[in-house]
This record gives structure tokens, C-alpha cells and sequence, in this order.
């Protein structure tokens, strides 16, 4: 036995005829029993985006200066030019030096943006040293940095030898 609902128009079958098996039936009239029981207050169920309005939950963004560790900054979205176009985001990963103005991700969770990526920079740093008569070579590879320049250096003193028998 089945039983069927002509759904009218706008409906998802248009006016088609729709089928149900008889434990269909049973099933979604146990189900619309089960609602119309419960709780009368809640809200509906409803298919539309949970972010209304279309809330951007990831931006790109710059900041400029230092950025320390458990604080926040003021960042200025990219690409949007109308305002309000800035934000207040909290750094929780580590201590950024000041390297001029760069580039970041941030996300919001709830009302709160948080820093989630920042600009690194590509700069060459020695690994293998060769040793030759004349100098004391490196090779170097490319390698990520958080700043392109430093206020730490190393010091590798130079003595000259004489390679003639004494």
C-alpha cells in the first residue's frame, strides 16, 4: 500500500505526484508527533546560513610595528577601502619585531578576531662552512624568518697561519 501527497506550486515536486512507502509514512508521522509534543518555544529548524548577512569569518589584513605576545593591535583589512575597514585582533602565538607594515590572517570566533597567520620573510641562512686557504666559505639556503634583519650577529674571528715548516 502507499500513500501520496500532490505537493503544490513552488513546492519541491512541482505537481508531481509523491509516494510514500507505508513505513515512510509511519516514520515521518512519528517524527511530526515527536515535534508537535516537544518544546513549543524553540526556534523552527531552519536551512538558512547560520552567519547572517554573510559575516566574513576570515579577512586578510595588515598591521604595522611590533606585535607582543597576549596582546592586541589594530589591523586594516585589505582590499576594503570603505570603513569601518579596521579591527581590533589578539596575537597568541608569539613575539613579532617591527619590520614596517605586513601582511596577516586573522579569524573571528564569535565577536573576538585573533591573529591566525603573519608574513614571513624568505632569508639566506649559512649551513655548511668550507674551509680554504684563502677564506672561510658558507652555503646557504633560503629559509623563513619572521623580520628581514636583526640586531643579534655572531663574530667568527680569523687568525692568520703560516703553513710554512718552522
Amino acid at each position: 500500500m502507499s500513500q501520496g501527497a500532490s505537493n503544490g506550486a513552488g513546492q519541491g515536486a512541482g505537481k508531481s505526484f509523491v509516494s510514500f512507502s507505508r513505513p515512510a509514512a509511519q516514520r515521518i508521522a512519528k517524527a511530526v508527533r515527536t515535534v508537535e509534543g516537544g518544546n513549543r518555544t524553540q526556534p523552527g529548524l531552519t536551512f538558512d546560513h547560520p552567519m547572517p548577512g554573510g559575516g566574513k569569518v576570515f579577512r586578510v589584513a595588515t598591521f604595522t610595528g611590533s606585535w607582543a605576545i597576549n596582546s592586541a593591535k589594530t589591523v586594516t583589512f585589505k582590499l576594503q577601502t570603505t570603513t569601518p575597514n579596521t579591527v581590533s585582533a589578539t596575537n597568541y602565538f608569539l613575539d613579532l619585531p617591527d619590520n614596517g607594515t605586513r601582511n596577516c590572517g586573522i579569524a573571528k570566533e564569535g565577536t573576538a578576531w585573533h591573529l591566525i597567520q603573519w608574513q614571513w620573510y624568505s632569508v639566506e641562512a649559512a649551513t655548511a662552512a668550507t674551509l680554504t686557504t684563502a677564506a672561510l666559505e658558507f652555503n646557504t639556503i633560503p629559509f623563513a624568518a619572521i623580520a628581514t634583519s636583526s640586531t643579534n650577529k655572531f663574530t667568527i674571528s680569523i687568525t692568520t697561519c703560516s703553513t710554512a715548516a718552522t
